[in-house]
């Protein structure tokens, strides 16, 4: 079963959805310009199958949730930490006083944040293809870097190419023609906004969260793709050795996606991890 709303975090309205009623409560933060349908239906099921109720969310300025323009379109209003404070109005929406937090890239960077400034609010906090911000770890490659800054086309057309031709560029190394369409056009279709992402990035600007990790008292999984161009494997790697108590994995073959084929893995490696708690 399917439950959908809209969580409120002052004048942010943010759109989120629960699958599974019953089980462990698993927050999904979704990463740079990804609504909540990057974490794809099939992925869903197949966490909530591992026993969770599992929920994701449109971060502010994509998908359904709402618009924060600056001074001017693409400027931020708002910081991580913002955005953590909307992570937490969807948990209060969902009626959950706790729950484990998973996030992936952006969303990871988020899960830290929530790590840092609630953290009688998780049981647990993965974070996956993320970093802590420090420079010098988790560098993209010079492509993946141009990718990253180069503004795609408005039209569906034009958007769905541009993702495709740079989504080769930090792919697994199970990549799929195919499936980066399916998914291209789900994400177009459903909600994406240049502008919104351009915000997004700005808001991460200047965020470094070494110091405030290393006193962090949780238990954290920290994963990272072993073929990553755009967040490298070692902005995981530093992640886990900055956090007391981190347990670090890596993922051979999976670059900056969710492709299909490491689901049931990912899936696997939360549910063994919060096991163990």
């Amino acid at each position: 079963m399917i439950r959908s709303g809209r969580a409120a975090n002052g004048s942010v309205e943010l759109a989120w959805e629960l699958w599974n009623e019953e089980g462990d409560p698993l927050l999904l933060i979704n990463g740079l310009g990804s609504p909540m349908v990057a974490y794809q239906a099939g992925f869903m099921d197949v966490v909530a199958a591992k026993g969770f109720s599992v929920a994701r969310f449109d971060n502010r300025d994509i998908g359904q949730s709402s618009r924060c323009p600056g001074e001017h379109p693409t400027a931020a209003s708002y910081t991580v930490a913002d955005q953590a404070t909307d992570a937490v109005a969807v948990m209060d929406a969902l009626g959950w006083e706790t729950c484990h937090v998973f996030g992936q890239s952006m969303g990871g960077m988020i899960a830290q944040q929530l790590a840092i400034d609630v953290p009688e609010r998780l049981r647990s906090m993965t974070s996956l293809m993320s970093s802590t911000g420090k420079g010098g770890y988790g560098k993209p490659t010079a492509e993946a870097m141009t990718a990253l800054m180069t503004r795609p086309p408005d039209d569906r057309d034009g958007w769905i190419a541009h993702r495709l031709e740079t989504e080769k560029i930090w792919a697994s190394t199970t990549a799929d023609p195919a499936w980066s369409l399916q998914k291209a056009e789900e994400l177009y279709d459903y909600g994406i906004d240049p502008d919104g992402t351009a915000r997004q990035y700005k808001a991460l600007a200047g965020s470094v969260r070494d110091d405030a990790l290393a006193a962090v008292d949780l238990p954290v999984l920290v994963m990272h793709g072993s073929v990553d161009t755009l967040i490298a494997p070692d902005g995981g790697q530093h992640t886990a050795e900055v956090i007391p108590g981190a347990r670090f994995v890596e993922i051979e073959g999976m670059g900056h996606d969710l492709h299909p084929v490491y689901w049931d893995r990912l899936a696997t490696e939360v549910r063994s991890f919060v096991d163990q708690i």
